[in-house]
């Protein structure tokens, strides 16, 4: 592939040389960037995660200990 490259190079003007080195810089960057938009679009959303669970778990004004003894209670194994 190398070879083939470097003999097309090879009959190339300047000015055409400089074209075709851009447009292959285009390329990768542009490759680059959807690379990165693909991976951000997979990576999970930690805030939108969070925003979807607040309100769903209704607030009773009870402290944190209050719920930790009423699960303890319901979780308690009788002898």
């Amino acid at each position: 592939m190398q070879k083939s490259i470097d003999y097309l190079l090879e009959d190339l003007d300047e000015g055409d040389y400089d074209k075709v080195v851009s447009y292959i810089e285009f390329l990768v960057d542009a490759k680059k960037k959807k690379r990165k938009e693909e991976q951000a679009a997979e990576q999970v959303d930690v805030d939108m995660i969070v925003a979807s669970l607040v309100g769903s778990i209704p607030d009773t004004g009870k402290t944190l200990e209050e719920y930790r003894s009423e699960r303890l209670k319901k979780y308690e194994i009788s002898d």
